[in-house]
């Protein structure tokens, strides 16, 4: 409980900020007071409703307004049309509570490697947005990213490139649904780290589902021509950085195995809101990045869940380790993969304001409320022998999974 008034105090500091009587934030009054609670139709907020965090059956019986269950809701589906949304449209809200990408002249925000930018009230006074502004709760997905990638992970920072020494920084986002609905908004990334030229790749059911969908001359299309969907630069005084956004529809999970990936290995690998032990997708993934020490981190609601997720990796890499072995790994992928590692949790600034609605829950559960780190690099992981551990009981392993599921909730939202 020593996380709720963090939770809440990072709530209070917006006007609209309401903590009700039960702890929870009622985020769909806040939409429907800027009028953009809503499915298709609502731009960057577009939702498909319900109680579903991951697009899965649940029932809802907290009696909180929602959005109703939006039958055939498919995400990303603005990018089936010829044209991106411009900003004012996407976001649907009064000009001066709008994070522009695009600026006149002398209106750009200040160089990033110039301030510190740690939490929403570094990142509202930098981009002159008055607290007023619900920006916030779109935006926590790119800022999120941009924690892991600079403060999780270590791969990239502010600071760490100049106009002479570009950083080209490779990123595989996992898992996108709801963030499909508002690519634009990841170009936040390209203010944030000057000089820096991004390239994001997402993966998922959700981007399969859409890229399947797309028709000729939609955006989506430019997925199966292996191009960029979406594209943005940065103003040169703040580093013209670049970011292009690529949807792999080909198939629904990531795998390095994929012939687009074979030689092309991530600079870093993010899954928001991941629930690592709540879908077994995770699992070739865990594996893989630890084998190929590929720098990984994730967020996720709870705490809770985050610390009994912790201590379900080393279990889900020693019950595999027979399988592997009968595979014939061995040299430095069985070192990466067997050395023991430390899995730090860290509170994250960048969170969705507000607790979730979950009824009688009331330890934190936030949607991107902790960051863990997965995998990270020679100099954050601790050096130990190789040990090839000993191989879990399956109880033992299915026993965490469990607990796990009840204190991430992900089926709720």
């Amino acid at each position: 409980m020593e996380k709720v008034p963090q939770v809440q105090a990072l709530l209070k500091q917006f006007p609209w900020g309401r903590v009700e009587k039960d702890g929870t934030f009622a985020e769909p009054l806040v939409r429907a007071y800027y009028n953009v609670l809503g499915a298709e139709g609502f731009g960057y907020w577009s939702i498909p409703g319900g109680s579903n965090a991951h697009l899965r059956q649940s029932s809802n019986t907290s009696g909180a307004l929602r959005v109703d269950d939006t039958k055939g809701f498919e995400h990303g589906y603005m990018l089936l049309s010829d044209k991106m949304l411009p900003d004012e449209t996407g976001w649907k809200l009064e000009k001066r509570l709008i994070p522009r990408l695009v600026f006149e002249l002398g209106t750009e925000p200040e160089l990033a490697s110039k301030v510190d930018i740690v939490d929403w009230d570094s990142w509202y006074k930098w981009r002159n947005l008055p607290k007023e502004s619900p920006a916030a709760l779109l935006l926590h997905y790119p800022l999120t990213v941009y924690q892991l990638l600079v403060n999780v992970l270590h791969v990239t920072g502010p600071k760490r490139s100049s106009s002479e020494s570009r950083q080209a920084l490779n990123v595989h986002y996992i898992g996108a649904e709801v963030e499909l609905n508002m690519l634009p908004l990841f170009s936040e990334l390209a203010l944030l780290l000057p000089h820096t030229d991004i390239k994001m790749t997402f993966f998922g059911t959700a981007v399969h589902s859409l890229v399947n969908k797309a028709k000729k001359n939609s955006i989506a299309m430019k997925a199966k021509q292996n191009e960029p969907v979406y594209t943005y630069t940065s103003p040169t005084s703040c580093g013209a950085s670049t970011l292009s956004i690529f949807l792999h529809g080909d198939h629904e999970n990531w795998d390095p195995r994929l012939p687009f990936l074979l030689g092309s290995k991530p600079d870093a690998i993010v899954g928001p809101n991941a629930g690592l032990t709540s879908y077994p997708t995770w699992q070739f993934v865990i594996l893989c990045c630890h084998a190929d020490n590929t720098p990984f981190a994730v967020t996720e609601y709870a705490e809770q869940s985050t610390e009994l997720q912790r201590d379900a990796l080393p279990q889900i890499i020693a019950h595999a380790l027979p399988r592997l072995h009968s595979a014939g790994m061995n040299g430095k992928e069985l070192h990466n993969l067997t050395r023991a590692r430390e899995y730090p949790i860290a509170f994250n600034p960048f969170q969705r304001p507000g607790q979730r609605n979950l009824g009688s829950v009331r330890l934190p559960n936030v949607p991107n409320g902790f960051t863990m780190r997965v995998v990270g690099n020679d100099e954050q992981e601790i050096i130990h022998p190789v040990s090839a551990g000993v191989p879990v009981p399956a109880s033992d392993l299915s026993e965490l999974l469990q607990k796990t599921e009840q204190f991430s909730l992900n089926c709720l939202d």
